[in-house]
């Protein structure tokens, strides 16, 4: 179970690491079937700098999941993933209420997987 848990903490990661691809360099026509936005809105180039800045901040989820996998070892690892997951989870479920339902599933549903697996088994 410890390794299902470690591989789901990559799969979150990998996620992320797409979240973020999609929101900073994918085309307009992509971005807006995978966010269920019209293509007009995510065009706009405000919006455009405010999905990139959103990009960011999930690299930044996605390196953080992947530091607190290889770096620390025993209980700092479980709490630091545990803290990332979580911050996941809660993103997931603002995303689903306010943007698009499916994200809670997307999102958060391997994320809350992983939580309880790094919970019970790291």
């Amino acid at each position: 179970m410890r390794i299902l848990a470690i591989i789901l903490v990559l799969i979150v990661a990998i996620e992320h690491v797409g979240i973020m691809g999609l929101e900073m360099v994918a085309p307009a026509r992509i971005v807006s079937k995978a966010f269920n936005m019209p293509e007009d809105v995510v065009s706009d180039p405000n919006v455009h700098v405010a999905l990139s800045n959103q990009g960011v901040y999930n690299g930044f989820v996605a390196l953080a999941l992947l530091l607190a996998l290889f770096i620390p070892t025993g209980s700092v690892m479980k709490v630091l993933l545990l803290c990332f997951l979580g911050f996941v989870m809660v993103a997931a479920i603002y995303g689903g209420l306010t943007v698009y339902r499916k994200i809670m599933l997307i999102q958060g549903g391997p994320a809350f997987i992983a939580f309880l697996l790094v919970l019970f088994f790291i």
